[in-house]
């Protein structure tokens, strides 16, 4: 084989999704591109068993290695922009469940206190709380693609600093799989959204309500939602079932704002007994966000618990603000959630 001349630039390479009809059955013919910052090769932790084994003397011998790819979860983590055409496929993902208004603008999307996903299962139907993607890492040479079926997110942090690109909302995102990973496929984009139009921005947001007080001035703002994925059974070389929010689906907020005469009434609520009602935190455009129609980012722990109050010296003095989201069964309506979010 002779030397090639061929180089690649990494933004030659891109990063596909789309949602499976059959969960883990690959679905490359609908993939929507992801404005990712990098593409990185996916993590297929396949079984290495390399100890120096009993009449092997002192050097391992190559008979005695174990190498396996068979019942490993596959990963893959990405981050980018959040844009219009991909804050859907993260936010559901992540969830679950699909958005409780029509798909399209001002989706809502809610992890409620009854929130109890059942198993996925592989070569069933794909749909509500049973959300599975193919995942393609698009190469530039043909045919040579990775393709991963049966990917589940398993973490979602949307984030936005007024001091980076203008509050542009930003994501980070992994997912996971039980299934085997092709390395070559042919794959190609479908569908993207323009790097530069169709993102949502801190910016717009009227309503800064952080811990039942509001009115402040918030610096950055992230949103972090874990959903754990345990594997199980076993299907030739993959697994056969996805347990999800085991042992719970989270929700954490990090919060940095001014510190002045709204916002210090928070440091004495910190570490005092929460018991019902929770601290109502909103970030977006509508104080009710359940009605909002304009399309913005806008996110809402109705009952939240105040988890950390600490100075941050900048120009002016901050404050760090972290809150977890919990569930109020004794609230109504959609205040009995941890989370919602509308888009």
């Amino acid at each position: 084989m002779a030397i090639s001349g061929n180089a690649f630039s990494p933004k030659e390479f891109e990063l596909g999704i789309a949602q499976e009809t059959t969960c883990g059955t690959a679905k490359v013919d609908t993939l929507i591109g992801v404005n990712v910052d990098s593409v990185s090769f996916p993590t297929l932790n396949p079984t290495q068993v390399l100890d120096v084994r009993s009449h092997s003397g002192r050097v391992a011998q190559n008979l005695d290695v174990f190498l396996s790819k068979a019942q490993t979860v596959k990963e893959i983590s990405f981050s980018g922009i959040l844009d219009t055409q991909i804050a859907p496929y993260l936010i559901e993902g992540v969830i679950g469940s699909a958005s409780s208004d029509a798909a399209g603008a001002n989706e809502l999307f809610q992890i409620l206190d009854t929130f109890s996903p059942g198993d996925i299962v592989y070569g069933t139907t794909s749909g509500d709380r049973a959300f599975t993607y193919t995942v393609a890492v698009i190469v530039p040479t043909s045919g040579k693609s990775i393709t991963i079926p049966g990917m589940v997110f398993t973490s979602l942090t949307i984030s936005a600093d007024m001091g980076e690109e203008a509050g542009r909302y930003k994501f980070e995102a992994t997912m996971q799989s039980g299934k085997s990973a092709n390395f070559d496929q042919t794959a190609a984009i479908a569908s993207g959204t323009p790097y530069t139009a169709n993102y949502y921005s801190l910016g717009d947001s009227s309503v800064r309500t952080v811990a039942g007080i509001d009115d402040n001035l918030i610096q950055s703002v992230s949103l972090s939602i874990e959903n754990p994925a345990n594997f199980h059974g076993f299907s030739g070389n993959d697994f056969e079932v996805i347990s999800r929010a085991i042992p719970e689906i989270s929700v954490n907020s990090d919060i940095t704002m001014k510190y002045d005469g709204n916002s210090l009434e928070l440091d004495s609520q910190f570490g005092s007994a929460q018991t019902s009602g929770g601290l109502m935190t909103v970030v977006g455009t509508n104080a009710a966000i359940e009605s909002g129609t304009d399309g913005k980012f806008n996110f809402e722990i109705p009952s939240g618990i105040l988890t950390n109050f600490a100075f941050n010296e900048g120009a002016a003095m901050m404050v760090d603000v972290s809150l977890k989201g919990t569930a109020d069964p004794a609230a109504s309506g959609h205040d009995k959630a941890a989370l919602s979010i509308k888009i």
